[in-house]
């Protein structure tokens, strides 16, 4: 594993290289080099230097099959071979370990505290479309179980209409809903999305749309193939239809994002995407949410226009697979448990002569409409997988899922309900069944992660001394019954430090002069983990700048 201080002196590289253009590991080499110390005026960074002006991006495009493929055969053997290595820490954290606001993430509700309001609008709720007037048809699909259209409105916004499959009314809508807020809350850019309710008489077809038969055969668009794709369509008592409205993403659309290496058209793109822990920690959240489909398709970036600049932003979208939907229909229990092609579990029933029953198929699985297969009692943290391997997530370690963890249970039992509203299911007891689930599976996140470490987080100088908080304490999880302080000097430009005799508790040592200190956490009944808190004081400011975890 790569130390602490490389890591630093590589994220301060790779964040120069953004700010100044400055391309590949020369750049970086020559900067670590030359600032051979572990901390910086500067830290910790909380935001990434403005992206340089990007332009002439073109669209990238993704083969399915191709990516299907190395996903489940390349990725597990490249990334293992590289975790046998050792995996390294992830290069976009600052000292403290999170994460910078950037084109790909933003601190939000585990770090500045959104209201319940704030939480239900997510990356916005103001903008449906238009209920008054017609809708314009631009562009229609037929691949898929489902129908769906590209439509405009009359403030001329445009939006993907998802509907749901037929026998399976609210499923995919309401978690597509649910988690774009959820994504958004933990920090990603997230699309608008919408429940909406219309009439076939709203639907109106532009001029020139034309609609790919499934034969294969384009033809024009005509108000007979609307009619018959929506044929299949469940009614409400009041005659309209239920869809999903996905506003169409600012600025122009190049294509999905790979979860691996980096996009060579971009000069802002400077860290490997499987090295980034935003991508890594996803696994967690995916996790919490059986987010089984984690594939490139499910990606977009964006050319978008911000203070003068043009820039690439990153989205992740759709997110009708989520919760207990597959897309088109409910999950099969074995997802979220076994990749789609599998080893482990076939092995075990044929040597046990199918006596073997895994715990996936001993779950319990209500009859609600729009709930699908989704449980708590069958999950397992560190057990869990999405459909096909992800090369980020391959390359998770010990801290990528603590941070991810702890903006988990930063969620409050009202706070997860509330966003499970908004996928506004008719039965309240399917509303009830996935919220329960959330709350049940959050909880085994925070005692799966948070074993593995003394979690002790938001640290703070008050009154003179060292306060914290111990994640452990609640989600049945004991909080450490006694922390002991040490304290020690440091030495910034040689990283080497002199413990204080005498200092042991967690207030604050007479700090002269200016300079850096330690403060160790410890805990008897766990001698191998610790935490150290590194404080800073330059004349009257005294104030926590990173922080290092032992596993």
């Amino acid at each position: 594993m790569v130390s602490r201080k490389h890591q630093q002196l590589t994220m301060h590289g790779a964040l120069l290289v953004a700010a100044i253009g400055v391309a590949g590991a020369l750049g970086q080499h020559g900067f670590a080099q030359e600032h051979g110390r572990k901390f910086y005026p500067d830290d910790p960074l909380w935001r990434e230097p403005p992206p340089r002006t990007v332009s002439g991006i073109p669209t990238r495009d993704v083969d399915h099959v191709y990516d299907f493929l190395d996903s489940s055969y390349v990725a597990p053997r490249r990334e293992g071979k590289a975790a046998k290595r050792g995996l390294h820490s992830a290069l976009d954290v600052n000292t403290l370990g999170e994460v910078p606001d950037s084109a790909w993430y933003t601190n939000r509700h585990a770090f500045h505290t959104m209201s319940i309001a704030d939480l239900q609008r997510g990356p916005g709720n103001t903008s449906p479309p238009d209920p008054s007037h017609p809708w314009h048809i631009t562009a229609a699909k037929s691949n898929g179980i489902t129908p769906g259209f590209v439509i405009e409105d009359a403030r001329k916004n445009r939006y993907v209409l998802k509907l749901d499959p037929p026998q399976h009314p609210e499923l995919c809508s309401a978690a597509d809903v649910i988690g774009s807020k959820l994504f958004y809350a933990l920090g990603y850019n997230t699309p608008e999305n919408y429940v909406v309710h219309f009439r076939r008489e709203q639907l109106e077809i532009t001029d020139g749309v034309s609609y790919r038969h499934p034969s294969g055969k384009k033809i024009p668009l005509t108000g007979q193939i609307v009619d018959e794709l929506l044929k299949s369509q469940p009614k409400l008592t009041d005659g309209t239809y239920r869809a999903l409205a996905s506003r169409w993403l600012d600025g122009k659309v190049v294509g999905p994002f790979d979860y691996r290496g980096v996009r060579s058209d971009d000069p802002n793109d400077t860290v490997a995407h499987q090295d980034r822990r935003v991508l890594r920690g996803l696994a967690v959240f995916a996790s919490w949410v059986n987010h089984h489909d984690t594939s490139q398709i499910n990606t977009m970036d964006t050319l978008v226009s911000e203070d003068g600049r043009q820039y690439m932003k990153h989205y992740l979208i759709d997110f009708g697979s989520i919760l207990g939907s597959r897309g088109d229909r409910p999950k099969p229990p074995w997802i979220g448990h076994q990749y789609t092609i599998a080893h482990g579990e076939p092995v075990a029933r044929a040597l046990t002569f199918g006596f073997y029953v895994p715990r996936w198929q001993r779950s319990d699985y209500p009859k609600l409409r729009g709930v699908g297969v989704f449980d708590s009692w069958s999950f397992d943290p560190l057990q869990w997988k999405p459909e096909v391997p992800n090369p980020a997530f391959l390359m998770m370690d010990n801290a990528d899922a603590f941070w991810a963890a702890k903006q988990v249970v930063a969620f409050t039992d009202d706070e997860i309900r509330a966003i499970v509203e908004t996928g506004k299911l008719s039965d309240p007891r399917a509303t009830d069944w996935i919220a329960d689930c959330l709350i049940k599976r959050r909880d085994k996140i925070a005692q799966a992660w948070f074993s593995k470490v003394l979690a002790l987080d938001r640290f703070r100088i008050a009154n003179g001394q060292l306060e914290w908080v111990d994640l452990a304490a609640g989600h049945q999880l004991s909080a450490h019954p006694e922390i002991r302080v040490r304290w020690a000097t440091f030495d910034n430009q040689r990283a080497t430090s002199e413990e204080i005799p005498g200092a042991i508790s967690p207030r604050l040592p007479d700090m002269w002069p200016d300079g850096y200190w330690i403060a160790v956490l410890e805990a008897p009944e766990r001698p191998r983990q610790c935490a150290r808190v590194y404080i800073r004081k330059i004349g009257d400011v005294t104030e926590i700048v990173g922080v290092d975890r032992t596993w």
